[in-house]
């Protein structure tokens, strides 16, 4: 079994709480320790998001950037629609993690925007986890987009450096058009591992991981899109609205595509489709 259906079938036994080395001298941040930023969608250069504090994290509508001691996660958040009234999925799109040696429950990671430009996860003291490697190119700001993407800008707004994260999830009765895609990199700093799942322009709806495909729905009508039905079905649909491809219809509407895979999570929590099942 795929490595990425693996870890889906294990999160299906998570509580459904879903619905919702190298060692440095960390540089001088002038006033990056102050706790005097209110949650935004911006990080100025010269401070930081801290764990365990009021100022850990980034908001940009469905998109949450929070810094906890084990890991800086850029989060979203799907709502599920049905007769029971909204429930909420969360899952993670971009992670950047504190593994060797794990951390304790108390450890005030920070994820910092030093006044060089450079972009860095620390240990409260101190060892660098990971950082963007962008100091002395002119960066002033941090910036969570309303669509999901991490963005390093300069003083005229140009990017820098940037996630390439978007959406990762979409719930049922939502469609994925055509020209766009779901993407995870939570895998990334571990496995080396991008997932991807595009609605590409010439109507293939192909998985990779990093570059390599993995499935495709193998459908070529120009300007197809994807949807995710009712029933948990995932389909791609002809410009003029005919089905050209299909799972079958075994979820309810309190399910969500994350990418590669379709969970259901009420009544009962269940691996609906995946790649090659």
């Amino acid at each position: 079994m795929p490595s990425a259906l693996r870890r889906a079938l294990a999160a299906l036994t998570a509580s459904l709480a879903l619905v919702v080395a190298t060692t440095s001298a960390a540089p001088a941040l002038s006033g990056a320790d102050a706790a005097s930023q209110p949650p935004g969608s911006i990080l100025k250069a010269c401070f930081n998001l801290r764990a365990l504090t009021e100022n850990n994290r980034l908001v940009n509508g469905a998109f949450e950037l929070v810094v906890y001691s084990e890991a800086a996660n850029l989060d979203q958040t799907v709502t599920m629609n049905g007769d029971r009234g909204p429930e909420f999925y969360r899952t993670t799109t971009w992670s950047r993690i504190n593994q060797t040696p794990p951390p304790t429950a108390t450890d005030r990671t920070y994820l910092a925007l030093y006044c060089n430009g450079d972009l860095a996860l620390r240990r409260a003291g101190g060892t660098l986890l990971w950082h963007s490697d962008t100091g002395g190119r002119g960066i002033v700001r941090l910036a969570l987009t309303s669509g999901g993407n991490l963005v390093l800008q300069n003083a005229a707004g140009g990017t820098v450096w940037q996630s390439g994260t978007g959406r990762a999830a979409i719930a049922a009765n939502s469609i994925l058009p055509s020209n766009q895609k779901l993407t995870s990199d939570a895998y990334f700093q571990s496995n080396g591992e991008r997932h991807s799942l595009s609605m590409q322009t010439d109507g293939n709806l192909v998985y990779r991981v990093n570059s390599t495909v993995k499935w495709q729905s193998n459908t070529h009508v120009k300007g197809s899109y994807a949807r995710l039905t009712t029933k948990a079905q995932l389909q791609v649909v002809s410009p003029g609205g005919m089905p050209l491809w299909s799972s079958r219809p075994t979820g309810t509407t309190y399910s969500v595509l994350d990418v590669p895979t379709i969970n259901q999570w009420w009544p009962t929590q269940k691996l609906v489709w995946g790649p090659g099942l």
